[in-house]
């Protein structure tokens, strides 16, 4: 839905101006451009569910990068935020980005993590 309003932009706003109703709701450059970074940061978490949602063989190793990849791009994005950013923006951005390092904290202290690694030997032994 974004990526159609971004697609449309000048025909939204030419009809936003013309409509005196709509036109406490006229959006301006700024809007515009949260709309764009908004679409980016749903294409990462898209991006990272798909990945994790398509793998075949789920792996501690992968959803681990995922997250980290991910935790990654929102602190860019973090970053890049302008100081002009509304509080709740960069509030719940920052939400976010602890919540993937809780995620990624559990996954790190996981003894799942530790006995698969100590059963790398024994599996490339018997399978390999």
């Amino acid at each position: 839905m974004l990526r159609r309003a971004l697609n449309f932009r000048q025909a939204i706003d030419d009809f936003v101006a013309k409509t005196r109703d709509l036109r406490q709701y006229e959006l301006s450059d700024a809007d515009w451009a949260g709309i764009e970074l908004v679409m980016q940061w749903l294409k990462s978490f898209r991006s990272a569910t798909t990945q994790m949602s398509t793998t075949k063989w789920p792996m501690l190793s992968s959803a681990h990068a995922i997250f980290r990849g991910l935790q990654e791009s929102l602190q860019e994005d973090l970053a890049e935020l302008p100081d002009s950013a509304p509080v709740k923006l960069r509030s719940a951005l920052t939400s976010a980005h602890r919540k993937l390092s809780d995620y990624y904290f559990k996954v790190d202290e996981s003894p799942f993590y530790v006995w698969a690694s100590s059963m790398l030997p024994f599996i490339a032994s018997r399978f390999g």
